[in-house]
């Protein structure tokens, strides 16, 4: 019997490959939901960064919400603090 046949018939082994099998899959999942909350948060900023340009500019609320996607009470607080 070769190493590889004594390995598969080792229940235990078996066991800490699925077990090592899932904790790469856990960390791959969790590395990608990091990854899609800092590109959202990074879209996010940018969003707020061109509203307050246009909100510099004297761009009206209203179309600086429809160009942006912000609500105009966000436009509204973004206009308080510049």
């Amino acid at each position: 019997m070769n190493e590889l046949e004594r390995l598969g018939l080792d229940d235990n082994f078996g066991l800490a490959y699925d077990n090592e099998l899932m904790q790469k899959k856990m960390i791959n999942t969790a590395r990608n939901w990091g990854y899609d909350d800092g590109k959202e948060a990074g879209a996010r900023a940018k969003e707020i960064e061109i509203a307050k340009n246009f909100l510099k500019d004297c761009i009206p609320i209203e179309v600086v919400s429809r160009n942006t996607g912000l609500s105009v009470e966000e436009l509204e607080e973004l206009k308080k603090e510049a």
